[in-house]
Formats: C-alpha cells, sequence, structure tokens
C-alpha cells in the first residue's frame, strides 16, 4: 500500500502544448513573415519584445530539445566531430551546431524539420567558457547578425557598477538589432514584456517554496517540463495565466496532500543540468527507493530570482522592481530593472565562474530547506560551467551532515553516460544511508 496518495498533473497536457505550439512558432516564423530571435536565457530574452512580429527562442531549451532525442542529437555531436571539433566540446553547442550543419531540426513531439532555424538576430553571454564561442561560429557560419554579452559575474556581486555596465550592453543590443531585423524597438511592448516576465518569475518562486513541503507535490522530472514556459516566454501572457495556474494547483496538491511520489521516502537534491538522454534515472530512483528529487539550483533558479536574506540568511525570492516601486515608464529604466532583476540567483548566474563559492552555499541552503535526505550532484562532462565546483558543493552539502555524492554524466551525449554504472553507484549510496529498498533486487 501506497504511503501517501499520488494523481497526474492536471496541466502536464497543456505544458507539453505549449512547448511544442511555441518551437512550431519559431520554426514557422519567416513563412508566416515574422522574425526569429535566438538568444541565450542568462540574461534575458524579453529584451527583444519591442519588436513587435518577433517570435523569440531560448538557445537553452532550444539545444536540450535536441539533446533529449538522442538519436538525433548524437548525429549532430558526430557531424561536429567529422568536422574537426573534439569530443569534449560543449555538448549543447554541438547540438545546435550539428543541427545547423546538418541543416535538420527535431520538435518537441519528435517530428523531424527540415531546415535548422536560422535566426534573424542572436545574442549570447559570457557565463559558461563557451556561450560567446557557442554563438560566435553559429552566426559567422549562417551569416546572422549577433551580439556577444560581458557579462563579468553575478549576485551577490551584482552592485552599481555591474548594473550599469549591463544595462549599457542591453540598450547597445536593442539598437543593434533595429539595425540588423530593419524594423523599430517599441518601447511600450517593451516595458509590457518585462513586466510580464517579472510576473512569472515570482510565480516561479511561489511554487518551488510549494515544493517544500512533506509529502513534495512536484517531482523533478515533472518539473523540466514547467520550467518551458518561463525559459521560452516568459514576457507573454499566456505564460503569466499558465504560472499562476501552475502555482494554484500546486497549491490545492499540498492542502490535499498529494505527492509527486507515492512511497517518498527520501528526498534528494541534484545541481544542475540533468543528463537529458537518460531521464529514466529519476524514474529508477523513485521506483526502487522512494527517492524524489525536490530541487536544485539549476530549476529553482532558472526560471525564478532569489537571494539571501540578511538576517538568518535564507533563500528568498528577490523582490521584483514592481514590488519595489523601481520607476518603468522609460526604455532606459525598463532595462536597468531588468538587469538588476535578473543579476540575482536567476537563470543560470548561480554557475558564473566569478561566483563559485556562492554556489556551494546556495546549494547547501536550497538541500537545508527542501529538507533533503540526501543529495547526487551530476558532474555534467559536458558543461564545464555546470561541473566546475561541483565536488566543492559535495563537500559543502556534505560537511553539514547530509549525505551527498557525485555521480559524472553528460548532459547532450549520450555516449558518455553509462546507465549501468549510475544505477549501480545509486544502489551503493542508497545501501550506504540505509534506505529500503522497495524492490526486490534481480538476481
Amino acid at each position: 500500500m501506497s504511503k501517501y496518495k499520488t494523481e497526474p498533473m492536471k496541466l502536464w497536457k497543456r505544458i507539453k502544448e505549449f512547448k511544442q505550439n511555441h518551437f512550431k512558432e519559431y520554426h514557422e516564423a519567416h513563412k508566416n513573415g515574422r522574425l526569429r530571435f535566438l538568444g541565450a536565457t542568462a540574461l534575458s530574452i524579453s529584451q527583444y519584445t519591442g519588436f513587435e512580429n518577433a517570435v523569440i527562442m531560448g538557445s537553452e531549451p532550444f539545444a536540450a530539445n535536441i539533446a533529449f532525442w538522442k538519436d538525433f542529437g548524437l548525429k549532430c555531436m558526430e557531424e561536429c566531430e567529422r568536422r574537426g571539433m573534439t569530443r569534449e566540446l560543449c555538448g549543447y553547442s554541438k547540438c545546435v551546431w550539428g543541427a545547423q550543419f546538418l541543416n535538420k531540426n527535431i520538435m518537441p513531439d519528435g517530428t523531424m524539420l527540415s531546415e535548422w532555424g536560422k535566426p534573424d538576430f542572436a545574442s549570447s553571454f559570457s557565463l559558461a567558457p563557451c556561450h560567446c564561442k557557442w554563438f560566435q561560429i553559429l552566426c559567422e557560419n549562417s551569416d546572422t547578425p549577433m551580439y556577444l554579452f560581458d557579462l563579468t559575474k553575478a549576485y551577490p556581486y551584482n552592485d552599481e557598477n555591474l548594473i550599469k555596465y549591463m544595462t549599457g550592453q542591453m540598450l547597445d543590443c536593442i539598437e543593434q538589432a533595429e539595425k540588423a531585423v530593419g524594423q523599430p524597438f517599441i518601447d511600450e511592448l517593451f516595458i509590457k514584456g518585462v513586466k510580464n516576465e517579472f510576473k512569472s518569475y515570482r510565480t516561479w518562486c511561489d511554487i518551488m517554496i510549494l515544493n517544500q513541503t512533506i509529502p513534495a507535490p512536484l517531482d523533478e522530472k515533472t518539473i523540466f517540463s514547467f520550467i518551458v514556459p518561463n525559459l521560452t516566454k516568459a514576457y507573454g501572457d499566456d505564460t503569466v495565466a499558465l504560472m499562476q495556474e501552475l502555482k494554484e494547483e500546486v497549491q490545492d496538491r499540498v492542502n490535499r496532500g498529494i505527492a509527486a511520489v507515492a512511497n517518498e521516502q527520501f528526498r534528494i537534491i541534484t545541481d544542475a543540468i540533468p543528463p537529458w538522454p537518460a531521464l529514466e534515472l529519476y524514474r529508477y530512483l523513485e521506483r526502487e527507493y522512494g527517492g524524489v528529487v525536490v530541487g536544485s539550483p539549476y530549476v529553482i533558479c532558472l526560471c525564478g530570482s532569489w537571494k539571501f536574506e540578511n538576517d538568518k540568511g535564507d533563500l528568498i525570492p528577490t523582490p521584483t522592481p514592481v514590488e519595489l516601486g523601481m520607476p518603468l515608464t522609460t526604455r532606459e529604466e525598463v532595462a536597468r530593472a531588468l538587469v538588476w532583476y535578473r543579476s540575482h540567483f536567476s537563470t543560470e548566474t548561480p554557475y558564473n565562474i566569478a561566483c563559485g563559492e556562492v554556489l556551494h552555499e546556495l546549494t547547501l541552503k536550497i538541500a537545508k530547506q527542501w529538507h533533503a535526505d540526501g543529495g547526487m550532484l551530476h558532474q555534467n562532462i559536458g558543461c564545464t560551467m555546470q561541473a566546475l565546483g561541483s565536488m566543492e558543493s559535495r563537500n559543502a552539502v556534505a560537511e553539514a551532515g547530509i549525505p551527498c555524492m557525485n555521480y559524472e554524466g553528460n548532459d547532450a551525449d549520450s555516449r558518455e553516460i553509462d546507465l549501468t554504472n549510475m544505477k549501480r553507484k545509486f544502489d551503493i549510496f542508497f545501501e550506504a544511508n540505509n534506505v529500503k529498498r522497495l524492490t526486490k533486487k534481480a538476481a
């Protein structure tokens, strides 16, 4: 008999449809007389909402979708290697470069496309060691105008100098995009889009806080699907409404004691991008040990904005510029507010190389506040940015008395994923921590 009641998420089908429809909107943009913008999500893709007929795609979900479909992802990476690129390069980069070289892509439902999705304008940020190089190669090969940001550091180092520096770059990027696409940037649309992003991100923080509940109403594998609207279209009215509906559904699950995993007995945190070609690992943890992954710096911060509270040092949602009464009437004011909000623990800024020691503290805070019994941190060899400091984060959690392990994998390259060895490491970890196995081990 199950320990807790459980039931499927009511919004599951709509979330899947949302992703499919947005990818379709992007890929069919030119056919419909619209512009394509491709941007790294590390700061904000809402900066392009001032273009009236823009369809904006986040480069990370764009790449992750290719990686998820591992047969096509492998073809993309092998095509890159055939052209002389080394195997250890960023998995996301090779997924998108390979799609460009092959001039093919894949939809979230697995439908193959005969064109990779060339943007009319693209931008990236120097967050990871190769983020800007990813876009430089991509855009030079396709003759696409681009803007590359210098994102030197983030919270807690987001002082006034950083805000001014990044705001200046954002305003310059908007001007360069205007020239490149030959269309005016409408400030009123930009203001509306950014305010919507504030709403969507703030609601995500509330949803993640609800997942501190025991039993957890959401598991991380499910959360991966729910992050998509905020990553690809946080600026949209439909995303604002969908996030509010999701919050209400999760609150209802909490009120009724509905669990994501019926036999929850061991709460786990992770730390970074998962091995997309092997998400079955999450179901293995749930089925065999009642292990539910309740969160990570990745999913918690990816679609929200957080900071440390001054008195207790807890992780709390960053108040939005609207809540703080910041002026939001001009392009300059809105750009500055957006940079300020997103330079906290937001998207992938916790993984900024300049902020390594802060990531360890963030990981430990999440372990404590989300009531983790243990940690399983992904030593992601497909992303040097997110692998950097993973061992130290593991040590920080373990030294606080929370059992924690690292496992090696790859966010994109299925050749670097040893499922049998991963499961064996998980088995040893659970046995060492006296976690009862729920199924009979095969002879």
